[in-house]
């Protein structure tokens, strides 16, 4: 008889739980839109761009390459000489041939990829060569002393 009534208080207790439910309902409606983007896209050249090709700087104009018969100063201050020269706040670049200067100055190779360290490589290149011309003063500076020193001696 225990079971018996066990097994009924269990089976009110589900029946309870049951019909106790709660219902909520939600009209929220959201609006999402999902917009793709490639980092990895290429880089296609526009009206005011800069290249080298075949060793001769070029300008694209009304959608082609043409060449340029003297100096492009580009948006920010940025100077591609004819030699192919690219000058920025004092810092030099040689333009390789394929590479293209977009008007703000960023450096793409012929693929069009972005050459993120264009400047940079400049910074570190000036960098060493300081050192190195700091490392030949000191170095003449002791053989300097040194020959100072020997002719005292004598």
């Amino acid at each position: 008889m225990k079971k018996l009534v066990t097994i009924a208080l269990a089976a009110f207790s589900l029946a309870a739980c049951e019909n106790a439910t709660n219902t909520t309902t939600s009209d929220d409606t959201i609006t999402t839109t999902t917009t793709a983007t490639d980092d990895n896209a290429a880089y296609a050249p526009v009206e005011g761009d800069v290249t080298r090709r075949d060793g001769k700087v070029m300008v694209r104009r009304n959608g082609e390459w043409v060449d340029t018969d003297r100096d492009v100063e580009l948006d920010n201050g940025v100077i591609v000489y004819k030699d192919g020269r690219v000058v920025r706040d004092g810092n030099e670049v040689e333009l390789k041939d394929g590479e293209v200067v977009n008007k703000t100055g960023d450096f793409f190779d012929r693929s069009g990829r972005a050459i993120e360290n264009a400047w940079k490589d400049t910074k570190e290149g000036v960098k060493e060569a300081g050192r190195d011309v700091k490392d030949a003063v000191k170095d003449a500076g002791r053989k300097l002393d040194n020959a100072v020193d020997n002719d005292n001696k004598q």
